[in-house]
C-alpha cells in the first residue's frame, strides 16, 4: 500500500500563515496611515508653492500685478478669508481694469490641512501680490506659510516666501526655515 500525499495546507500551516499576516498588517497599517497623512501635507504644500510660482511667472511674462489669495467659493472676483479653503490667482491688467481670476484651487474641507500664513513680523497674510519688476513681492507680504494637520506641530510643514518671489523650505518637518519650532492652532 502506498502513502497518499495531498498537495494542500494543513490547518496548522494555515493558522501560522494567518497569524503572520495579521502581525504584518498590525505593524504596516499605522505606518501606511502616517505615509498617507505626510503625502497629503506634502501635496498641499507643493500645490500652493506651484500656484505661487505660476503667479510670479504670470506677473513677469504679462507685465501685470498678479495676486494670490485665499479661495472664496461665493465669488469669482474676490478673495476669501482662510488659506485652508484653497487659493485663487487674480491678474490685474494694466490700465486699472477689474481683476481677472486666472486659476482657483479649492481644497476639500476635512481632508485638507490647516494653512496659516504670517509675515516675518507675525501679522496674518491675507494676500500676496507679485509685481513684474523687483521687488517682486513687497516686504510686508513676505513670510512663513505653515501647514498643519491633526498630528500637530512635529509633523507640520512650512516654507518661506521672499521679496525676490522665491520660496525656500526647511530640510525637515516641524521647523521654520530659520530653525524655530513650528506651532499649530
Amino acid at each position: 500500500m502506498g502513502v497518499r500525499e495531498d498537495g494542500g495546507f494543513t490547518l496548522v500551516e494555515m493558522m501560522v500563515t494567518i497569524a503572520v499576516a495579521v502581525l504584518l498588517l498590525t505593524v504596516a497599517m499605522p505606518a501606511w496611515q502616517v505615509f498617507v497623512q505626510n503625502e497629503r501635507l506634502n501635496s498641499t504644500r507643493d500645490q500652493l508653492i506651484s500656484a505661487m510660482n505660476q503667479a510670479r511667472s504670470l506677473s513677469i511674462s504679462n507685465d501685470d500685478v498678479v495676486t494670490i489669495c485665499p479661495y472664496n467659493a461665493g465669488s469669482a472676483s474676490s478673495c476669501g478669508i482662510s488659506w485652508s479653503a484653497g487659493w485663487a490667482i487674480f491678474e490685474l491688467p494694466q490700465g486699472g481694469a477689474s481683476p481677472v481670476r486666472v486659476q482657483a484651487q479649492p481644497l476639500t474641507l476635512g481632508s485638507s490641512p490647516t494653512i496659516n500664513a504670517a509675515t516675518s513680523g507675525g501679522a496674518s497674510l491675507s494676500s500676496i501680490s507679485f509685481n513684474p519688476r523687483p521687488p517682486y513681492v513687497a516686504a510686508g507680504q513676505t513670510g512663513d506659510f505653515r501647514l498643519c494637520d491633526s498630528r500637530g506641530a512635529n509633523y507640520a510643514l512650512s516654507f518661506n516666501l521672499q521679496t525676490t518671489g522665491y520660496i525656500q523650505q526647511p530640510a525637515k518637518a516641524g521647523v521654520t526655515l530659520a530653525g524655530a519650532a513650528l506651532t499649530c492652532p
